[in-house]
């Protein structure tokens, strides 16, 4: 029965280890560079668990399920910073590009003769 449970949650880590993948890989999906290695950590995170979870944990074993699952709570927090990072900037006053239009006169400039 421990198997059992075992080979579920390595189907499931490995399952969410390859949705991350598609969305790290996705064109569609509009992250940044930090949102990205979040999503990296958490892609490897969750494989590495799924790959320790196939034969069962051991005694020996805990160490490395521990590293595991540090690297998706690093790459949870990674993911939280860059939202909230890329939150603060939404409505930064000089944001689009047209703000600066102004300053972009491309008239020759009078001389006095």
């Amino acid at each position: 029965m421990d198997l059992l449970h075992s080979w579920i949650n390595a189907a499931a880590c490995g399952l969410i280890s390859v949705a991350l993948i598609g969305a790290i890989l996705s064109p569609k999906v509009h992250d940044g560079v930090v949102i990205k290695i979040g999503l990296i950590c958490l892609a490897a995170g969750f494989g590495a668990i799924a790959l320790r979870l196939i034969d069962g944990i051991g005694p020996d074993e805990v160490v490395g399920l521990e590293r595991s699952l540090l690297l998706v709570n690093a790459g949870i927090a990674v993911v939280i910073v860059g939202y909230l990072m890329r939150k603060a900037r939404r409505h930064h006053p000089v944001r689009r590009s047209t703000d600066w239009a102004q300053l972009m006169d491309t008239r020759p400039m009078e001389t006095d003769r």
